[in-house]
């Protein structure tokens, strides 16, 4: 039987959607093509059920429990992109262009995903597992380190609130960069907040 990293190089080769488990949820799952594949991350260029790409999500190998090739769901979802190519709203955030000025070549996935963000100015959410669920924090990153880095965490619900919160490199589980939630969130930055995060 092959592993999980074994199922995500050959998605990779063959340009394979697949789905995405996490945490053995049954229920929710993250699908796409599979970008890049080192020793610990996965990078997704994920497919919303619109059928249009919502970001690259960098995602730690060992939170996958299961990936999926073939279902009825990923086989309706090739028609649904489809649409979205013909009616020209499959890739509005330019994902593929900014897939391309990822350089990976002197770091892992993560780092370089991380340092793309910082020096691009670019809102992030990333995702922490501190006990039974994925604990999920959105903003500016405020400065990259050797083994972490400063975040400078929005609260849509609390425009006020000016929180800014340091994480480890081996604490982050998933990244998520040029999705509807992260342009959403530099929309609020922007009109609310333009002075404090850029």
């Amino acid at each position: 039987m092959e592993t999980i990293q074994e199922q995500l190089a050959a998605a990779q080769k063959k340009g394979r959607l697949v789905a995405i488990f996490r945490y053995g949820d049954e229920h929710h799952f993250l699908a796409g093509n599979i970008v890049a594949v080192d020793n610990k991350f996965v990078l997704l260029k994920r497919v919303n059920q619109n059928g249009a790409t919502d970001g690259a999500v960098v995602v730690r190998i060992n939170t996958i429990s299961k990936l999926v090739a073939q279902s009825d769901y990923l086989k309706s979802l090739v028609a649904v992109m489809a649409l979205a190519r013909e009616r020209h709203y499959v890739d509005i955030w330019h994902v593929d262009k900014l897939l391309g000025e990822l350089d990976f070549s002197h770091r892992s996935i993560l780092k370089a995903t991380l340092k793309w963000a910082f020096k691009a100015d670019q809102v992030v959410s990333l995702g922490i597992h501190p006990g039974r669920t994925e604990k999920t924090y959105t903003g500016f990153i405020a400065s990259v380190k050797h083994k972490k880095l400063r975040l400078n965490d929005v609260d849509p619900s609390d425009l006020k609130a000016r929180w800014q919160v340091k994480l480890a490199y081996a604490d982050i589980n998933y990244v998520e960069i040029g999705s509807f939630k992260t342009y959403g969130m530099t929309a609020i930055l922007e009109r609310y907040m333009p002075k404090d995060y850029h």
